[in-house]
C-alpha cells in the first residue's frame, strides 16, 4: 500500500515538473524526528554510568532471551565481561519463533518475526556471520491485489485515487522537515483518525479503508489509537527534498531454515550463561550493586542490568525507585500492538498466478475494520507444491479472531479476498496468540498520540554506527525493538538495540569497541 502511495506522489511530482524523489534508507525520517524531539532533554552519554575500570569484576544480568538479549549477551561475553541471561519462558527467542513443519510438512513458517529489509544491517550481519543463507524475494514475481467491499481495485485506479491525500501528506512532511520542533508535536498529538478526518474530502471511502488497514498491520492498532506522525514517516521530505524509502515494504529477505535459526546460532555457544524459567520481579540497589529477585524465588546480585523484555512487560518489574519520573511514565504507558496470524496450509500455491510468490492481497470493508488486513506467501522461496499463506490481523480484527473458531474466520477471509485471489481453501492452519501470551502481551511496539514527543529522549539513537542517545538509567540499560530509533517492530530493532546496550556497558567499563 505504501508503494502505491509513493507512486501517487511520483505522479504528482511529474505533473508539477519536479524532480523524482531521492532514495534514502527507511529509518531516516523517524530517526531525524526523534533526534530533534529528544535533543533538548537527552542526558549526555558520559553521565549515564559511573565509569569503572574493573572489567573482570563486573557482573551484568540480561533480562529477556529475545534477539536484543541474546545479541547483548553475545557481545559482552566476547568482550570478556561476566554476563548471564535470564528468560521467563522455557524457550529462547521471544517473539521470534519458527514453526518447523507446521502447518505443512517440509516448510519453515514464522509465528513471529519474519522479514528482513534491505537496510536491516544488524540482521544481515548476523546471517552472514553464522552462515545462514538468505532467501531473496526481490527477483520473485510480486504483485499486490486490493479488494474493497467485494470489488477488485486496479493499481491505476488506486494510484489516481491516492494522489490527493498523497499530496497532503507530502505537504505536511515538508512542513515537518522545515521545522521539526514546531510541527512534530502538533502532528504527534493527532491520531491517524483525526488526521484523515481532517482531510476526508481528499479520499474515497476505499482509500480511507486501505489507509486504516495499513495502520492495523504496521502498528497493531486502530487508527484512532495511533499517532498521525507515523503516516508522514512513509512519504518523507528530507532537507527540503522529496524522499522515497529504499526499503519501504521491501521485506526482501527471509532466513533459510526460519528466523529461529539466528536464535539458535546466538544461544547454543552460550547456554551455560542462560537460565530459562526466570521472570524478573524486582531490582533493588544495595550500595554499588543491584539485587535481582525472580518470581521463582531465585536471586542474583550484579553491577549492571540490561532489560530487554517487550514494552508491556517492562511495567511488571519493580525498579525500587530507581527510575526518574519520565522513565517511569514510559515504562507505565508504552505498549505493544494487537497483531496475530493464521498461517494456513494449501495443497498448491494457487495464489502465485495472481500475486506471485512475493506479493500480497488486501481486503477491506469501508464500514468497519473488516475480517483481516492482508495475506502474504509465508512459503516463498521454499521447495514443494504445498504452500502456506500468512493471514495477518491487526487492531480490533484480533479481538474478533480470538472470539471465534479460526477455521470460521479463515473461511470468511478467503471469501473476502476471492475477487482478487479465487479458489483458496486451506487444508491446515495454525493460529498465533501473541496478544494472549503472558510474556509478550502483544506483537510489536505501537505509539499512541503524543507518546513519541514525550518519550523521544529515551529511545536509542544511532548515527554512523555510534549511539548518540542511550536508553540508560544509571546502572539499568533498556533495549528492545520498542526503543529503536529506526527499526521499531522489526527483528532488526531488537538486534540493533541489543548491540547498542552491550556497547554502552562496555564503554562504561572503559572497554574499547574493538575489544568486542
Amino acid at each position: 500500500m505504501w508503494g502505491l502511495l509513493n507512486a501517487a506522489r511520483r505522479a504528482n511530482l511529474a505533473d508539477e515538473g519536479a524532480d523524482p524523489p531521492i532514495v534514502l534508507p527507511e529509518g531516516i525520517t523517524r530517526r531525524r524526528v526523534l533526534a530533534a524531539l529528544g535533543a533538548t532533554a537527552a542526558l549526555p552519554l558520559a553521565s549515564c554510568f559511573a565509569p569503572s575500570s574493573d572489567k573482570a569484576g563486573t557482573r551484568v544480568a540480561i533480562i529477556g532471551g529475545g534477539l536484543a538479549g541474546l545479541v547483548a549477551l553475545d557481545a559482552l561475553t566476547a568482550a570478556g565481561v561476566e554476563a548471564h541471561l535470564y528468560e521467563a519462558r522455557g524457550r529462547l527467542g521471544g517473539r521470534v519463533l519458527t514453526a518447523n513443519n507446521l502447518p505443512e510438512k517440509g516448510l519453515n513458517i514464522e509465528d513471529g518475526g519474519n522479514l528482513i529489509n534491505t537496510d536491516h544491517d544488524d540482521m544481515l550481519a548476523l546471517a552472514k556471520r553464522f552462515g545462514i543463507a538468505l532467501i531473496d524475494r526481490k527477483p520473485m514475481a510480486a504483485h499486490s491485489r486490493y479488494v474493497a467491499d467485494g470489488r477488485l481495485l486496479g493499481d491505476a485506479e488506486l494510484i489516481e485515487d491516492l494522489r490527493a491525500i498523497a499530496a497532503q501528506i507530502a505537504k505536511d512532511a515538508a512542513a515537518l522537515d522545515a521545522d521539526y520542533d514546531a510541527v512534530a508535536p502538533k502532528l504527534d498529538a493527532m491520531s491517524v483518525t483525526a488526521y484523515l478526518d481532517q482531510h476526508a474530502a481528499l479520499m474515497k471511502p476505499h482509500v480511507r479503508a486501505l489507509l486504516d488497514a495499513t495502520i492495523r498491520t504496521e502498528f497493531g492498532a486502530e487508527p484512532g489509537e495511533a499517532s498521525a506522525i507515523e503516516l508522514l514517516f512513509n512519504l518523507p521530505v528530507v532537507d527540503g527534498k522529496q524522499a522515497e524509502l529504499i526499503s519501504l515494504s521491501d521485506e526482501r529477505f527471509i532466513l533459510t531454515g526460519g528466523s529461529s535459526s539466528v536464535v539458535r546460532a546466538l544461544s547454543e555457544p552460550l547456554m551455560g550463561k542462560i537460565s530459562t524459567g526466570h521472570a524478573l520481579q524486582s531490582i533493588a540497589q544495595q550500595g554499588d550493586a543491584l539485587d535481582l529477585k525472580f518470581v521463582n524465588g531465585k536471586a542474583d546480585r550484579v553491577d549492571r542490568v540490561i532489560v530487554t523484555v517487550p514494552a508491556p512487560l517492562m511495567r511488571t518489574i519493580d525498579y525500587g525507585g530507581l527510575l526518574p519520573k519520565p522513565w517511569a511514565a514510559l515504562v507505565a504507558e508504552i505498549d505493544s500492538g494487537r497483531n496475530d496470524k493464521i498461517n494456513a496450509g494449501y495443497a498448491k500455491r494457487v495464489w502465485e498466478g495472481k500475486t506471485g510468490p512475493a506479493g500480497a492481497a488486501w481486503a477491506v470493508d469501508t464500514k468497519g475494520p473488516g475480517i483481516f488486513s492482508e495475506f502474504w506467501d509465508a512459503s516463498s522461496g521454499q521447495p514443494g507444491e504445498a504452500g502456506v499463506l500468512t493471514w495477518f490481523f491487526g487492531g480490533d480484527q484480533v479481538d474478533a479472531l480470538h472470539a471465534a473458531e479460526p477455521e470460521d474466520v479463515l473461511g470468511r477471509a478467503e471469501t473476502a479476498v476471492a475477487p482478487a485471489v479465487p479458489g483458496l481453501k486451506a487444508r491446515s492452519l495454525r493460529r498465533t496468540a501473541w496478544v494472549k501470551d503472558p510474556f509478550s502481551r502483544g506483537a510489536y511496539s505501537t505509539f499512541k498520540p503524543g507518546q513519541l514527543t514525550r518519550f523521544a529522549p529515551h529511545f536509542w539513537l544511532e548515527e554512523n554506527g555510534k549511539a548518540t542517545q542511550q536508553s540508560v538509567v544509571g546502572p539499568i540499560v533498556f533495549a528492545g525493538e520498542h526503543l529503536s530509533d529506526a527499526f521499531p517492530g522489526y527483528m532488526n530493532g531488537g538486534a540493533q538495540t541489543g548491540r547498542l546496550a552491550a556497547e554502552a556497558v562496555l564503554a562504561s567499563l572503559r572497554v574499547k569497541a574493538d575489544a568486542a
